[in-house]
């Protein structure tokens, strides 16, 4: 797949990334107006309150396009702005391969991010089992819930209480687990045997936002070093 199998019109989403590398806390809708050839294309530059958005030649984006019920991505850069009959456009040059995500708020980062956790209740009733805290680690992440690796099988639809480490700062969420699966024995060797996902069920706005921005400058920062690699 490459930018030729794209409709003009089609709506596009858009993570825009300023100066330094840093996300813009907006969000940006945008159309694609046309492709150039496999790597380049026209699209719309977002209009934010009524006002066309000032982006810079040279800032990166991420370009987030909705085919039937799959979500695709893919990283770019912006190349020029210009008019065509009275259009604002960006010339984009795409950076990665167009992949497929889910919708931006539940796509799955796969990262190691140490965490403490503990249940709090039994999907019934919510109240503290005296438990202590374990520690564990994030297999992935998004802003809806995360996927860890657990030495014992944990209650599905039980509430569970964690404290994530990111980025020096620390998050606390409640969360209800989702599933958990016992590994294939093949996988199963280390004493972590149980793969457990929990859905957010209470974290602060500011958190969710500060998860979105971490996976994206990760993700950011781990495509450019593919790029100079």
């Amino acid at each position: 797949m490459d930018l030729t199998d794209y409709k003009i019109g089609t709506n596009l989403q858009l993570d825009i990334y300023d100066d330094i590398g840093q996300a813009i806390d907006r969000d940006f809708a945008s159309k694609f107006e046309e492709p150039i050839d496999a790597y380049e294309a026209y699209i719309a530059v977002p209009i934010v309150e009524g006002v066309i958005y000032a982006v810079r030649v040279g800032w990166k984006i991420t370009v987030y396009m909705r085919e039937g019920n799959d979500f695709y991505r893919f990283f770019a850069r912006v190349m020029e702005r210009t008019y065509v009959d009275g259009r604002a456009l960006l010339r984009i040059m795409r950076l990665s391969e167009i992949d497929v995500a889910q919708r931006r708020q539940y796509y799955r980062f796969k990262c190691a991010i140490p965490f403490r956790y503990r249940l709090i209740g039994d999907g019934s009733d919510r109240r503290i089992l005296n438990m202590p805290f374990l520690n564990g680690t994030t297999a992935d992440l998004s802003g809806s819930g995360m996927c860890f690796n657990a030495s014992a099988e944990l209650k599905v639809h039980s509430l569970i209480e964690c404290e994530l480490s990111i980025d020096r700062r620390q998050v606390f969420v409640i969360g209800k687990i989702a599933r958990c699966i016992r590994k294939p024995d093949e996988e199963s060797g280390s004493m972590f045997k149980y793969e457990v996902g929990i859905l957010f069920s209470e974290i602060e706005r500011r958190n969710r936002e500060f998860i979105f921005r971490f996976i994206f400058d990760e993700e950011r920062r781990q495509l450019s070093k593919r790029m100079e690699d």
